[in-house]
């Protein structure tokens, strides 16, 4: 059964701007993680995903959603703490490398709501929303 882990832990109290790794494990072996920002006092409800990785031998297997959903639940807390709605979780997805991460996304909830053409290399990047509210 994997485990997860959280660093920092969460706040308690006012902050300005927070960065969480939730990584994942199994038997002390790294499987992935995912790192999530608020800005200023989060009083906007709203969280970008920075990042969401899975290692390539343990792709394909459900980890990558059991992941994003624990970190899903992690920003819930952090607003539910501060008593405030969380509002939207985006993300910026690479158009053509992050195909298998875009179909993820887009079955637990996630839109694509802009692109943002030749912002990469040979590529452009894509923006994903979820609401949350």
């Amino acid at each position: 059964m994997p485990d997860y882990s959280y660093e920092p832990a969460l706040p308690i109290g006012p902050i300005d701007g927070f960065i969480q790794t939730v990584r994942v494990s199994d038997n002390s072996k790294p499987m992935g993680h995912a790192k999530w920002h608020v800005a200023g006092d989060a009083k906007s409800g709203v969280v970008q995903l920075l990042e969401l990785e899975i290692a390539p031998t343990f792709r394909r297997a459900g980890h990558g959603q059991r992941l994003l959903e624990t970190t899903l639940e992690q920003i819930r807390l952090f607003f539910r703490s501060r008593k405030i709605p969380p509002r939207r979780v985006w993300m910026n997805v690479n158009q053509k490398d992050q195909v298998i991460g875009r179909a993820l996304l887009t079955e637990l909830g996630f839109h694509h709501m802009a692109t943002i053409p030749s912002l990469l290399k040979d590529q452009d990047a894509l923006i994903y929303v979820l609401s949350l509210d």
